[in-house]
């Protein structure tokens, strides 16, 4: 048995950010109701500009990294940033939509940090939940979803696919 969740692969490098904020923005002209957070800015390689994400329902924007400096090397992720962040996910909970986007499942999730509590109620309360994982993190996440979500390629296609196999009656 599968669930109604699908990790996208990628490089770790923003690929998808693009192609999926793309994908969210035709469901919800479609008439789904879409909830979840994307990243509106991803890591900067020269640490100069935050990371954002926004909420994908009201345009909310959460910085979820911290200026350590020009010459730093560690992680810049704000976990206070990410937690208020994932209010949206907390909220989106309480909403039932037909569909939530988080916008990675990263380093801190394949820890149980991060937003991994948002992910586990959405997926507890049967909402399908897409997410991008990077090629790094995907042991980590085969392990959370203990082998039940699907795991797709970076391809238009195949995203439309799994989204079809998910579509809200309503629709």
């Amino acid at each position: 048995m599968q669930l109604s969740v699908a990790a996208i692969v990628h490089s770790g490098e923003g690929d998808g950010d693009a192609l999926l904020a793309t994908i969210l923005t035709e469901c919800q002209q479609q008439g789904w109701r879409v909830r979840g957070l994307v990243t509106q800015q991803g890591k900067d390689p020269s640490g100069l500009l935050p990371m954002v994400l926004r909420d994908l329902n009201s345009g909310e924007t959460f910085v979820i990294s911290q200026n350590l400096g020009r010459d730093s090397r560690g992680c810049n992720l704000d976990l206070g940033g990410l937690a208020e962040a994932g209010k949206v996910l907390r909220q989106a909970l309480h909403e039932q939509p037909d569909l939530v986007f988080v916008n990675r499942f990263g380093h801190g999730e394949s820890q149980g940090r991060g937003l991994n509590q948002e992910f586990s109620q959405l997926i507890g309360a049967g909402i399908p939940v897409l997410t991008l994982v990077s090629e790094k993190y995907l042991d980590g996440w085969q392990a959370f979803s203990a082998g039940l979500a699907h795991t797709l390629p970076l391809q238009r296609a195949a995203i439309e696919q799994w989204l079809a196999s998910v579509k809200p009656r309503h629709l």
